[in-house]
């Protein structure tokens, strides 16, 4: 199951029990004939809840594999970041000192097209080494 779902499920899992049970304790207070009712929804959410948990317990390939995912979407941004700061800088200076003659259109586009390629190359690097 997909990791934002699964949390959603324990977690309605969870409250629904506590819920339900809540209600249960006050209709036994204040001496409702029913109480039993919520008492068995709550019952049944508690025992989803423990399924739940006790499936995913063992599943710890899966919550790894969207770890080692994060890390490298993360490294990967943060070394195309580096890499593209120092093309701008170094293409700055080119064209500056007149080595390089380009109009605004062309630089924003060679900027815009070599930070996507640097960004793939920067993945695929990190997805080989991590």
């Amino acid at each position: 199951m997909e990791k934002q779902r699964l949390s959603t499920i324990i977690m309605g899992a969870g409250v629904w029990s506590i819920l339900f049970i809540g209600i249960g304790i006050f209709k036994i207070a204040t001496k409702n004939n029913d109480y039993w009712v919520e008492f068995l929804l709550g019952g049944l959410s508690f025992i989803y809840l423990i399924y739940v948990l006790r499936k995913t317990k063992n599943n710890t390939n899966e919550r790894y594999e969207d770890e080692r995912k994060k890390f490298v979407s993360e490294k990967s941004k943060v070394m195309s970041f580096d890499i593209l700061f120092v093309s701008i800088f170094i293409f700055k200076i080119l064209i500056s000192t007149g080595k390089i003659k380009m109009d605004s259109n062309s630089v924003l586009s060679i900027i815009i097209g070599g930070g996507l390629i640097i960004q793939l190359i920067s993945y695929l690097v990190c997805k080989s080494k991590y």
